[in-house]
């Protein structure tokens, strides 16, 4: 992407206007999209674009040095990537740490420095892969070094393409053969993307084997000969517009709910293709005048640069303005492109064509040593403060709440998604053969320290059957990680359900995230949307087989739900004065009435089943609290401390003895 985004000059091969011209489109897509403009919500395959790109641009250098030489200069090679990349990106790392201490919270900069460091080294897209972060996800938006993945899945194909490209053109000595060597790359890595885009869709989005052939389907429109077109300008030039047409109506079209990369992916690579392929002939057509107009010219030009600021620019402006709307989004991007101005006429144009290290490969690729080393320095410094910061004070207690301890999840007590297996954990007096069963997502996990208090203190032996994002209710769910319909969910529950009328249990303690409940529920883009109707049959059909086995079920209701990161937004609160924020959660916009109406009628009528409701503990008036008694009350923005959920085991108590005495008179 980033050889995509760094047009080569004469010294390389000869200008592509058009070529130009697409990565002003890419750019502007992908910034678009970050900007959340109505109507681009599918501008992050700008990525994609640059991807094709970047494998026209350096299959077509390889090989013609290749074939004019006799051989590559790795060396050469790499100081040229070396000067266009590592000088700006190191930059704007550096930029953005000392920019996030003076707008970020030291809970968070004590994480985005980490983020800096794996950046610096292009590796980010390895984290994203370990942590399997959702692209589109909130927390993930919250990154400043987000964007970061492209550029670091393109350093990767920079280190295998040339070897390859090199051994195939040396042992075959054919433009054809070679185009078969990267048809089977382009063929494989797309099947391993299909793969992993259903099953593992984070390592599909973020790894290089499955978008390899983005890359190599770029290389093969590059092989394609001149020859080959000659004599077809008319079709060659329907067949470019066809494919912006492709580019722009997947931009336009595509969404962050839809499954991707996978099959989607396709279409705008595709496009990408045939407009590279339309613009080999060098004629010039309407395509040709349109994408060499100045603006599209321009933004080429500065594509790289602008790509590298404009998202830290635009989280660096929510942090400063957090109800920013996407007219100011642009605004900020509008400042990311001067920025970007500035940077590319400062530093990077003179880094990249100095006479001194043009001349001089070896000093060009000390950069690759030095700039890195830079990046990870300042990273480690800005952490080290961070942490400093967070160790005392209301700071070390809103660090406490952020790594709150979660006892099931450092236990993998919870089946991950993907996974149908039922992971069964026993706490409490292990030895008493009254059992109480805690069922449901990870919203029935932060109920987890109360219930094992009370298991405690009552002599009963406490039994967690859990998973991810997975209802205890019978309803069909859609898998955000995974892209996909989560069936394994559905077997998960339902196995969980037998395993619960076999245990024969003192009593069940369910509860489950509402938020996947829709007052408007529409199909689209892959999703399954769940109605309170279905909610209600759902939860009612999983409470009737519980009460078909004689089983006394506590359902509690879901807690009130923030639109921020309770402890980041306390600490930014605290850290900058000037941009200090309530922390404050408005009832009305917190709480699923249709999930909690729907649960209130399931309930009625099922012997043996109640649902609590701690609503007003958590909202006393029109706001519900961050903090209550000095205590932080999330660990997130939805999911209870473990000190504050303790603070309901009277409560619970009360309930669990309430329901137990009213069935006995029963």
């Amino acid at each position: 992407m980033s050889s995509a985004m760094n047009g080569p000059r004469s010294a390389e091969h000869s200008f592509r206007p058009d070529i130009e011209g697409m990565r002003g489109v890419a750019v502007l897509l992908v910034v678009l999209f970050h900007c959340r403009v109505p109507g681009f919500q599918g501008g992050f395959i700008g990525v994609d674009v640059f991807f094709g790109l970047s494998g026209y641009l350096i299959t077509g250098l390889i090989v013609k040095e290749i074939e004019r030489t006799g051989k590559l200069s790795f060396r050469n090679f790499y100081a040229r990537r070396v000067r266009r990349l590592l000088p700006a990106s190191g930059f704007v790392v550096v930029s953005t740490l000392l920019l996030g201490w003076f707008v970020y919270s030291p809970l968070e900069l004590a994480s985005y420095a980490k983020w800096g460091a794996y950046t610096s080294i292009y590796a980010s897209n390895f984290m994203f892969m370990r942590e399997a972060a959702n692209y589109f996800a909130r927390d993930s938006a919250l990154n400043p070094y987000l964007h970061t993945w492209s550029l670091a899945v393109e350093e990767q194909f920079y280190l295998f393409w040339p070897v390859l490209i090199v051994l195939a053109m040396t042992r075959l000595k054919s433009r054809r053969r070679l185009a078969l060597i990267l048809a089977g790359v382009c063929a494989f890595s797309f099947a391993v993307c299909i793969w992993l885009t259903h099953f593992r869709q984070p390592w599909a989005f973020f790894s290089l084997p499955t978008r390899a052939w983005e890359f190599a389907l770029g290389g093969l429109a590059c092989l394609l000969s001149r020859e080959q077109l000659t004599g077809q300008a008319r079709k060659v030039g329907a067949l470019g517009w066809a494919g912006l047409a492709l580019v722009v109506a997947s931009g336009c079209l595509y969404s962050p709910q839809m499954s991707f990369p996978g099959y989607a992916a396709m279409m705008p690579i595709a496009g990408t293709a045939m407009v590279l392929m339309a613009g080999a002939l060098g004629a010039r057509t309407a395509l040709q005048t349109f994408l060499g107009t100045s603006v599209l010219q321009h933004l080429g030009r500065l594509s790289y640069s602008w790509y590298l600021w404009h998202w830290p620019a635009l989280l660096a402006a929510e942090a400063c303005f957090p109800n920013l709307v996407w007219r100011g989004r642009i605004l900020a991007a509008l400042i990311a492109l001067g920025l970007a101005q500035m940077m590319f006429t400062l530093l990077e144009r003179p880094i990249r064509f100095s006479r001194f290290l043009v001349a001089r490969p070896a000093w060009s690729l000390t950069l690759a040593l030095f700039v890195p080393l830079i990046g990870i320095s300042a990273a480690v410094l800005v952490q080290k403060k961070a942490v400093s910061a967070l160790g005392t004070g209301e700071q070390a207690t809103f660090y406490a709440a952020a790594h709150d301890t979660r006892v099931l999840f450092d236990a993998n007590c919870l089946t991950p998604a993907g996974v149908a297996r039922v992971r069964q954990c026993e706490y409490g007096d292990r030895d008493s053969r009254t059992t109480l069963i805690l069922f449901g997502d990870s919203h029935a996990e932060h109920w987890f320290p109360a219930f094992d208090a009370i298991a405690r203190t009552k002599g009963l032996r406490l039994v967690t059957l859990l998973k991810s994002s997975c209802p205890a209710a019978r309803v069909t769910v859609y898998s955000v990680t995974l892209k996909r319909e989560d069936f394994e969910c559905t077997r998960w529950r339902e196995a969980a359900l037998a395993r619960i009328a076999t245990m024969k249990p003192y009593m069940v303690i369910l509860s489950e995230k509402d938020s996947v409940v829709s007052k408007n529920p529409v199909a689209g883009a892959g999703r399954l949307p769940i109605s309170a109707e279905q909610w209600k049959e759902g939860l009612r059909s999983t409470l009737s087989y519980l009460n078909g086995h004689d089983l006394k079920v506590l359902v509690i209701a879901d807690v009130p739900r923030a639109p921020f990161d309770v402890p980041t937004c306390l600490s930014r609160a605290a850290a900058h004065a000037w941009g200090a924020q309530d922390c404050v959660i408005y009832r009305d916009h917190a709480l699923n009435l249709d999930a909690r109406q729907a649960e209130n009628a399931a309930v009625q009528g099922i012997s043996g089943a109640r649902l609590v409701d701690f609503t007003e503990k958590f909202c006393p008036g029109s706001v519900c609290q961050s903090t209550i008694a000095g205590q932080v009350v999330y660990r997130d923005s939805n999911h209870m401390t473990s000190s504050f959920a303790q603070e309901f085991v009277p409560l619970l108590e009360q309930q669990m003895d309430s329901l137990v005495g009213e069935q006995q008179r029963n």
